[in-house]
């Protein structure tokens, strides 16, 4: 799907060139998904929250960010990748966000007090993936019955244009389907640090370009990094959103329930509790609630 599209449309189905590419690749760029206003209005409250990477205790998601959240630009698309049908609804998500921050970086050198620095250089800089090659588990990609299972997956909302090579995101397409370790030492370790291949494999990374208004989805399987901000023209202003599976969790969610339990009924049920067997209240688990919520 290219083009702008309103918050208040019907979600849009994931089409048969993003399954090739996502499954091919790993991630897929979605362009032009936000309107101007949008993008001026999701800006002025990000650079608000000071480029929290935590966004517990900040503005963050009070206002106009809580959109992205489920944008239907991407809730097709979570749909066809981490959902099973049985528990398809629409008065709930068939998937769960458990992860958010936002990402304000300034060119390297841009900003000269030290207190800034974490704004050039990323501390995720080190090309990295959710678990290693070979260690199967809930959070690795699979592809069964023709059928994708994105494990933990990761959303970013470009409100900046990016340029490949300044800065942005980088991936090596195909490595979420690896099968071989990347030649570290220690075959569990999730990043290549001390791989003797290091250097050929950021070598083979490649970012993107965008507009700003763009939406970036890839699975935490692919081998990934965050990169210095070298653009001249603007910041790097982005939205991480991670998405998984109704039965697994990777991360502590750093939303507070006070901005959750004010958001609408089915946005809030991205945030339930991670569990299936039994019931809570006689209506199993497809709502948020002060007693159902992931922690």
């Amino acid at each position: 799907m290219v083009g702008s599209v309103e918050t208040k449309q019907s979600a849009f189905a994931m089409t048969e060139e993003q399954k090739f590419f996502y499954d091919l690749r790993g991630w897929i760029l979605i362009p032009n998904v936000l309107l101007s206003s949008e993008i001026d209005e999701m800006k002025a409250e990000a650079y608000a929250c000071d480029g929290s990477r935590s966004l517990r205790n900040s503005r963050g998601y009070v206002d106009s960010l809580q959109k992205l959240l489920d944008h239907p630009a991407i809730v097709g698309i979570l749909t066809e990748i981490l959902s099973e049908p049985p528990y398809l609804s629409d008065d709930y998500y068939s998937f769960r966000c458990e992860n958010s921050f936002i990402s304000i970086r300034h060119r390297v050198g841009a900003i000269s007090n030290e207190q800034d620095s974490e704004n050039h250089i990323p501390s995720n800089n080190l090309p990295h993936v959710v678990r290693p090659p070979q260690q199967a588990n809930a959070m690795r990609y699979q592809v069964k019955g023709n059928k994708i299972y994105s494990g933990l997956t990761r959303v970013v909302w470009e409100l900046e244009e990016v340029k490949a090579g300044q800065g942005g995101t980088s991936f090596l397409s195909g490595s979420h389907k690896a099968n071989f370790n990347y030649g570290g030492p220690d075959p569990y370790r999730a990043n290549i640090s001390e791989s003797p291949w290091e250097e050929s494999m950021r070598e083979t990374m490649k970012g993107y370009s965008c507009p700003a208004g763009s939406v970036v989805i890839f699975t935490e399987s692919l081998i990934h990094a965050a990169n210095e901000w070298t653009n001249p023209n603007n910041p790097r202003c982005a939205v991480f959103n991670c998405y998984n599976s109704l039965w697994a969790q990777w991360y502590l969610l750093n939303l507070d329930h006070e901005i959750i339990k004010k958001m609408a009924v089915k946005r809030r049920s991205l945030f339930r509790g991670t569990w299936k067997l039994g019931e809570l209240n006689g209506s199993g688990n497809f709502h948020y609630s002060a007693d159902n919520r992931s922690l």
